[in-house]
């Protein structure tokens, strides 16, 4: 019969807790980055900088797998990033709002320009 010793159980629940905890910091740095770089996009395109870059940078997300619940230490951050991204998306429809708005009005002023018409006629 291979036993294993109460000593190595609490190390290898140690171990697992410390890779919980590791794997739901890692997940919440990841999304914290990329509400950062929405939230200084937002914050340069209302500022009108020349760097805006013409497209965002896209990756694509996958979603933590297995981390189980948000540890109990990191509930506070978890609800902070929650209400940031809430609040970048918001931002962002509104951006998008005025965009298309402001697309739709250039639209009707190339459209009202009609190239000029001239007659050649004998006075």
């Amino acid at each position: 019969m291979n036993a294993v010793s109460p000593v190595a159980r609490v190390h290898a629940a140690g171990t697992a807790q410390d890779h919980w905890r590791d794997a739901w910091r890692s997940a919440l740095r990841a999304v914290e980055l990329d509400v950062d770089a929405a939230e200084d996009l937002i914050h340069r395109m209302h500022h009108e900088d020349e760097d805006v870059p013409e497209q965002a940078p896209v990756g694509d997300w996958v979603a933590p797998s297995l981390l189980g619940p948000v540890p109990a230490e990191f509930a506070d951050r978890a609800r902070a990033l929650l209400q940031r991204q809430a609040d970048v998306t918001e931002r962002l429809a509104e951006a998008m709002v005025q965009i298309r708005s402001q697309r739709r009005g250039l639209a009707k002023l190339d459209r009202a320009e009609r190239p000029p018409v001239f007659f050649d006629k004998a006075i």
